[in-house]
């Protein structure tokens, strides 16, 4: 007989709640919170401090709920709206890329296409054909569905689905990239060991990369699927506010069950002659609502946490406004609170932040840089596709700026970008190149700019 040393990590039950009520935003949180409470006879509930009232009172069905309207300064009310599609809320993202009317022909074409997980679901190839649209045009057009929101968005298979969200959080971490590559099934079996051996990397390092996976969502298209169920309300999580110049954070607990032990069931246990079993089980309970109530505690703190590190970071944009957001990733926050990137993204998934510019989704605070940068800068790819349309609109037509006046231009600015990364976005955006302009003259009119209006204005 031969013995084996094995080591196994698991969740236990009382870490996956923590898990969950930390991922939870504030609306399904109350939910979850009753529910428990329900099955634990040591949980006292209080109504919140806040009384919803009747229209918010019902539980919130997560696929249907609809920001509250950001011009609103109380966060609790909010303008019901029908709810848009999936395919509507990408269309009306496209604006503010500046695409010209045959690449965004492209884009409409592969959302057009998407399924309902928001999946390619007909190949380039195929779209081509059908509607007769070159197939180099489609691949920028594509390329432009997939840095639309939510992150995921237009891939073609489950590993291009999670690829395109972990290579938003950041620089990609080397291990979740093989894992997601080569391990899949592994990670579904469990065998974090096998994984570790093979990618020759310590089982810690798979299991933060393992949990930061699972934040991922596998059909991001569910996000914004609509169905018969009627349209219920969002209320923040938590509100950052201009106080006279000084920037504050608040955390919405207050419209959450106030949980306290239950004093006849504290009394009982002092005092009551009680049977081993009835006494254990009552202890047993009196131990989880503690643990519960150190739960919800901790979510608190941790998203104060992550909340006033964001606010730090982002300080402009809650003093002046969306144009002066900058790049921001998961991981430079994790790394200035000391929290792991996996807990940061839970603090931040499915969570409203209210702003002096209206109720935003949290994860909006966090745009990406743009690529091919050469220096640390603070522009988003929104920001400078903006500027290389306004420069090419100001330029001599007899003399059209090159890929590299421009870059030197954004340089001056200090926006340090290449002339390749310029060219970039100059084609992603379906703009012609200085040789293309100075014969064509003037750039072709977008017949669909006025027929679609962005989600947000800012």
């Amino acid at each position: 007989m031969e013995q084996k040393l094995k080591t196994e990590l698991y969740i236990t039950p009382d870490l996956q709640q923590s898990l969950d009520i930390l991922t939870l935003g504030v609306t399904d949180l109350a939910s979850y919170v009753n529910n428990v409470a329900l099955d634990n006879p040591a949980i006292r509930v209080d109504p919140p401090t806040w009384q919803m009232s009747a229209s918010f009172a019902r539980r919130p069905h997560k696929k249907n709920r609809q920001p509250l309207d950001e011009k609103t300064p109380d966060p609790v009310m909010a303008l019901k709206a029908p709810e848009p599609t999936l395919a509507d809320r990408l269309k009306a993202a496209l604006p503010t890329y500046q695409l010209d009317t045959e690449l965004l022909k492209g884009t409409h074409l592969i959302i057009d296409a998407l399924d309902e997980r928001g999946y390619l679901g007909m190949p380039l190839e195929e779209i081509s054909q059908r509607f007769n649209y070159p197939m180099d045009r489609l691949k920028k057009a594509l390329e432009v569905v997939q840095s639309l929101d939510p992150p995921g968005i237009g891939a073609r298979d489950l590993r291009e689905c999670l690829h395109l969200q972990h290579r938003r959080l950041g620089e990609p971490l080397p291990v979740l990239t093989a894992i997601i590559e080569e391990h899949l099934l592994d990670v579904a079996k469990g065998q974090f060991k096998k994984i570790a051996s093979r990618l020759r990397v310590s089982l810690e390092a798979v299991l933060e990369a393992v949990s930061l996976l699972k934040t991922f969502h596998p059909k991001p298209g569910k996000l914004y699927s609509t169905d018969s169920e009627p349209t219920v309300y969002i209320i923040p999580d938590a509100a950052v506010q201009n106080n006279t110049g000084t920037l504050e954070v608040r955390i919405y607990d207050d419209v959450l069950p106030r949980l306290t032990l239950e004093p006849d069931i504290l009394q009982m246990l002092r005092h009551e002659k009680l049977d081993t079993q009835t006494k254990a089980y009552l202890a047993r309970q009196v131990a989880r609502a503690n643990k519960l109530i150190e739960q919800l505690n901790a979510r608190k703190t941790t998203l104060a946490r992550v909340l006033h590190a964001v606010a730090h970071y982002q300080k402009d944009f809650f003093f002046y406004g969306f144009d002066h957001l900058k790049p921001l990733t998961m991981q430079t926050v994790a790394e200035t609170v000391g929290l792991s990137v996996s807990t940061v993204s839970r603090a931040v998934r499915d969570k409203y932040i209210q702003t002096p510019w209206g109720v935003i989704e949290f994860k909006r605070l966090f745009p990406s840089a743009i690529s091919g940068t050469e220096a640390q800068g603070e522009a988003t790819s929104e920001t400078v596709i903006r500027k290389i349309k306004a420069y090419i609109e100001a330029e001599d037509k007899t003399q059209p700026l090159s890929d590299e006046e421009i870059a030197a231009a954004l340089n001056r600015e200090g926006i340090y970008i290449s002339r390749r990364t310029v060219a970039k976005y100059r084609s992603l955006s379906g703009i012609p190149s200085s040789q293309q302009r100075k014969h064509n003259k003037k750039a072709p009119e977008n017949p669909f700019r006025k027929e679609i209006e962005p989600v947000y204005r800012h």
